[in-house]
């Protein structure tokens, strides 16, 4: 065993600096980090992920490049620098990096023979479905994950990232919980006639959690199925809201910006309208934190905001989980059998970390090649209708 580590680690799946346990498994995933829209050719951004600062740019090429924030000669943010051709040029002193392999290219006050001893970290990237993914682990990147459940040719999909004020771990848990979509969400469900508590069933698959909500099938009160694939990202449909009823197709991924804060990268599909990607207008006014943050200070209620507003779904998940605080301690809860997901959820993750502590191989998680979706099941009908 690493002696660097003890057991009350395996179960630490909230901090996630680069020695953690926790962010060792994250960075062996292929991670989101930014909307591929926000990164416009020649302005590059700097971007806090995973407990770390990275540079990402669009070269000349037009080709995203992720690159260690600091630059090796006096540690100035690469972000404030300049883009050329497909590399970038610090700020402070002129020295440039490839982004391709972060090899220096130029000192311009530096013999000729230095800039061959520096180097800086490049990370693999992959551009898919609006947003900018990078593979920040040990090695070799793995295979690139896609999804074929959204079709660009025949759905309409939208791509969409926020923030949320807590720890991602507390948001990866509430992806497990089915129950709390009738509760935190009471005024979407009630509104379509989901009604039905469900009888939860998990178990664990190839690519991570399988996830049941069983319910006497009738009208919307649909038994729902969730894939939680490892070890950060959901697949499953969520009811519409009042207005507009109609069920869609939800892909996201829970990526920590530090140990207190985490962004929701989405992907929802609405199936069979075949638009293609779809850039949304505008952003929700106000925006969700304004209303998180005066009904966490109870100075209003979730029940007063407009059910028609765009992002109430955003609004209700964001209270309930900063109102469990920024970061859970998990040793006080009570857990019970509606809690199956969770339970499963915190032995696979600590299975993991274990390994990875003690040297060992971890799980060659892999999600199927064909499309996860019964295209017979009630909720893919649901999803499928529009109104």
């Amino acid at each position: 065993m690493n002696k660097m580590y003890k057991p009350e680690d395996y179960r630490d799946f909230a901090h996630t600096g680069p020695q953690t346990l926790a962010g060792k498994f994250l960075r062996s995933f292929w991670q989101p980090i930014i909307k591929s829209e926000e990164l416009e050719t020649g302005r590059p951004k700097r971007v806090h992920i995973l407990n770390e600062y990275f540079t990402a740019y669009r070269g000349e090429d037009g080709k995203a490049y992720v690159v260690q924030d600091e630059c090796p000669h006096r540690l100035t943010r690469l972000s404030l620098g300049w883009i050329e051709e497909d590399g970038i040029r610090c700020f402070y002193h002129g020295w440039k990096f490839a982004g391709g392999d972060g090899q220096c290219t130029h000192q311009p006050a530096e013999p000729d023979s230095y800039k061959k001893a520096i180097k800086i970290a490049a990370y693999p990237v992959r551009e898919y479905l609006g947003l900018v993914f990078v593979y920040f682990g040990e090695g070799e990147a793995p295979e690139f994950p896609l999804y074929p459940e959204v079709d660009l040719e025949k759905d309409t999909v939208f791509c969409s990232a926020h923030p949320v004020p807590c720890n991602y771990y507390q948001r990866i848990e509430n992806d497990l919980d089915e129950v709390h979509l009738h509760f935190v969400h009471r005024v979407s469900t009630a509104s379509i006639g989901l009604d039905q508590l469900p009888e939860i069933q998990v178990e664990e698959s190839d690519y991570g959690i399988l996830r049941r909500g069983h319910r006497v099938n009738s009208e919307n009160n649909v038994s729902r199925t969730g894939h939680i694939f490892m070890p950060n990202t959901m697949l499953v449909f969520t009811p519409g809201r009042p207005g507009r009823w109609a069920w869609n197709l939800h892909l996201a991924w829970r990526v920590p910006i530090d140990d207190q804060t985490m962004m929701s990268f989405v992907v929802n599909a609405h199936l069979g309208e075949g638009k293609g990607f779809q850039k949304r207008d505008r952003h929700p006014n106000p925006d969700p934190q304004v209303y998180i943050d005066k009904i966490l200070n109870c100075e209003m209620r979730v029940q007063d905001i407009d059910p028609e507003y765009p992002a109430l779904f955003q609004v209700q998940d964001g209270v309930a989980l900063a109102g469990q605080g920024a970061m859970v301690d998990r040793n006080r809860e009570r857990l019970g059998q509606s809690d199956r997901g969770i339970i499963l959820m915190r032995k696979l993750w600590s299975r993991e970390l274990q390994a990875i502590a003690e040297g060992r191989p971890l799980k060659a998680w892999k999600r199927p090649k064909d499309s996860l979706l019964d295209l017979n099941s009630r909720e893919v009908q649901l999803a499928s209708t529009r109104v």
